[in-house]
């Protein structure tokens, strides 16, 4: 299964990379819209981790974004806000999934295995 990682901090891409790697994912990553909008159509990912805030991506527009490109596409939004409001404004945008930092291995891989079986 391909993931695209999208965080503008390379710090929590190489974690999250780390962790995704290992389990046997095949894992791109970016920290800018540029960076994505440039390799997605390319990579053809079948689940997006995308960070909630970027500097230059909200991650309302990225999960339009990422559902035009392609509809099958799974996402799941990585924020450390707790926000319950924040949570369902995303899931109805579309994502699939939510997860909280600091992250948590465990966490990241069941979201991901759901998302896989779904």
């Amino acid at each position: 299964m391909k993931i695209l990682i999208v965080d503008d901090s390379p710090l929590v891409r190489v974690m999250l990379k780390d962790i995704l790697v290992e389990a046997g994912y095949e894992v791109y990553e970016a920290g800018t819209y540029s960076e994505v909008n440039a390799q997605f159509n390319q990579i053809r990912p079948q689940v997006v981790i995308k960070d909630l805030y970027t500097r230059d991506w909200d991650a309302i527009d990225a999960i339009c974004f990422f559902k035009a490109k392609d509809s099958q596409v799974k996402i799941i939004i990585c924020s450390s806000s707790s926000s319950r409001s924040t949570i369902i404004e995303a899931l109805k945008a579309g994502a699939h999934d939510f997860i909280l930092k600091p992250l948590n291995k465990t966490a990241i891989l069941n979201a991901v295995r759901r998302l896989a079986f779904s």
